[in-house]
């Protein structure tokens, strides 16, 4: 997993760091062509990454690299264009030698996406909490929102049933930065827990009485309750901000009658 979304090029401080996005016919020789290229032309790769999920016939190739100041880019960016896997091809000086290792705009489940520092997240937190009349509620609908979105992406995009959704929302949460979940749920009697390790918002928050993950467990009711079709509920029982090793959300059967769509306030899916 990439750590580090935004480094900065040391190789060669007197050198230009200049990158390329070529978007290519996806064969089975495409990538090491394109790689052999810049090879031949003295173009060693600083940062680069592949991408051909969204579409199996192309692909996206990024790269940085370092350049002699002075070098003429644009006719090696003319000769990579012609090559015949290649269907486009952008470049460009990074001027203060900065490498991005996401793409912009970023996308996260399908839609367009900011990073944010946990900080700045738990910052919002507590002004809801300080000036929000019944600002825990207000999070509460959010997270539901949230987690029921999330899993009908992931119903959109694969196979997810009563046997996956949870390893499903485990990669979801730690490619996202949220935590590391391990979960022991009965599915058909609506019970269990997530344990989540090193939970941003609690690590961030800082000291507690009372558990401070409330978005989070609304987040995993609804994530859960549109994956099963089944309404549950859940709440905290555990915080590191209160000094718990992890922190823990019990799941239970929602009370009868009461649906997502209610919680949702007219919802619809």
């Amino acid at each position: 997993m990439v750590r580090d979304l935004y480094m900065f090029s040391r190789v060669n401080e007197e050198a230009d760091v200049i990158w390329f996005k070529v978007a290519y016919e996806n064969t089975l020789h495409s990538e090491a062509d394109i790689t052999s290229f810049f090879a031949e032309k003295g173009l060693d790769i600083r940062f680069a990454y592949l991408d051909s999920s969204e579409d199996p016939t192309r692909g996206k190739y990024v790269m940085f690299t370092e350049a002699e100041k002075g070098r003429d880019i644009s006719s090696v960016a003319e000769e990579l264009e012609k090559m015949d896997v290649v269907l486009t091809v952008k470049w460009g000086y990074s001027k203060n030698r900065a490498i991005q290792s996401v793409d912009f705009p970023l996308n996260i489940l399908g839609n367009r996406a900011v990073l944010i520092r946990a900080k700045t997240f738990v910052d919002i937190i507590n002004i809801m909490n300080e000036h929000v009349t019944q600002s825990e509620g207000l999070l509460t609908i959010i997270g539901l929102k949230n987690g029921a979105g999330a899993a009908r992406y992931m119903k959109d995009m694969t196979d997810l049933n009563d046997e996956n959704f949870l390893d499903l929302l485990g990669e979801l949460l730690m490619a996202a930065g949220w935590g590391k979940i391990e979960y022991d749920m009965d599915v058909s009697e609506l019970k269990g827990t997530v344990k989540v390790k090193e939970s941003f918002i609690a690590d961030e928050f800082g000291e507690s009485d009372v558990p401070v993950c409330v978005y989070i467990s609304a987040f995993l009711a609804g994530y859960i309750s549109e994956s099963l079709k089944r309404t549950v509920q859940v709440r905290e029982s555990r915080c590191r901000s209160m000094g718990d090793e992890v922190c823990e959300h019990i799941i239970s059967p929602a009370p009868r009658g009461v649906k997502i769509e209610h919680i949702l306030r007219g919802e619809s899916h």
